[in-house]
C-alpha cells in the first residue's frame, strides 16, 4: 500500500500488529473480530467522529473489561478496522498481463475505498501492517515487478501507484461530502469573477467532470503506460 507502510510516521503508541499477543486460554467470550465488525458498521455510519469506545461496547453488549482485553485503545481499533476494509480487495485468481491486473487491482482498491470513506483519513497515522495490508502490498509490488523495472523502480512505481489511487479518494470524499452541485456553482461563479488573475483555471472550469471514475482511470492509464515504456 502506500509507502507499504513502512515509513516513518508519528505514532502516539505501537501499531497493534507489534503488540505481544495475549494468551487465547484468558480471552472472554467476545472476540476481536466481533470488535472489529463492530467498529467497521459503526465507522461506516458515522465516521470517526461517531466512534468511542463507550459505543462500541454498548453495540457489542458488552463491559469494558471485555473489550479492553482485546484493544487497549481506540486507535488500535481505527487500525484493525482499516486493515479489515483492507481485506475486501480482491486478489487476481488467474493469470493475466501485468498492466491489465494493475488496472483492475487499483480500481478495486479505489472503491474498497470509497465504499468506507471514513478509511482515507487514517492511511500515514500508524504503520499498514496488517495481514491484508500487507499481502496486498506484497501483490502490487509482485505485479508491478513483472514489468520488467529494476527493484528500485518497482518501489518508486508503487509509491506513484498507490498515493495517486488515495488522493483522488480522499478528494472525492471531501467534495462528495456536502451540496457537490452548489459547490461547482459557487467555484464557477468565482473564477468567472476573477478570470484576469486566473485566466487558464477560468477557461478550463467548463471542462471539468463529475465523473470521478472516468478521471481516475485516464490518469492511470498515462501512469501504466509510462510503466511500460
Amino acid at each position: 500500500m502506500a509507502k507499504n507502510g513502512l515509513s516513518k510516521v508519528g505514532c502516539s503508541s505501537p501499531t497493534i500488529w507489534l503488540k505481544p499477543a495475549r494468551r487465547s486460554r484468558d480471552a472472554p467470550a467476545l472476540t476481536r473480530e466481533r470488535i472489529v465488525q463492530a467498529a467497521v458498521e459503526i465507522l461506516d455510519v458515522a465516521e470517526q467522529g461517531g466512534l468511542t469506545m463507550r459505543k462500541l461496547a454498548q453495540r457489542l453488549n458488552a463491559g469494558a473489561t471485555s473489550l479492553y482485553w482485546h484493544v487497549e485503545t481506540r486507535d488500535d481499533v481505527l487500525e484493525l478496522a482499516l486493515d479489515s476494509i483492507l481485506g475486501e480487495i480482491s486478489l487476481s485468481e488467474k493469470e493475466q498481463k501485468w498492466d491489465r491486473e494493475l488496472t483492475r487491482f487499483l480500481l478495486e482498491w479505489r472503491h474498497t475505498l470509497l465504499r468506507h470513506p471514513w478509511s482515507t483519513s487514517l492511511f500515514g497515522f500508524r504503520p499498514l501492517l496488517g495481514p491484508n495490508a500487507l499481502v496486498r502490498s506484497e501483490h502490487l509490488r509482485a505485479t508491478i515487478t513483472k514489468s520488467g523495472l529494476s527493484d528500485v523502480d518497482v518501489v518508486h512505481a508503487g509509491y506513484t501507484l498507490s498515493n495517486f489511487m488515495l488522493g483522488s479518494v480522499a478528494t472525492q470524499v471531501a467534495w462528495q461530502a456536502g451540496d457537490v452541485a452548489a459547490s461547482h456553482d459557487r467555484i464557477v461563479d468565482f473564477f468567472k469573477e476573477n478570470t484576469a488573475q486566473y485566466p487558464t483555471l477560468s477557461s478550463q472550469i467548463g471542462s471539468e467532470t463529475d465523473d470521478w471514475d472516468m478521471s481516475f482511470s485516464r490518469g492511470l492509464e498515462w501512469i501504466i503506460r509510462s510503466l511500460a515504456s
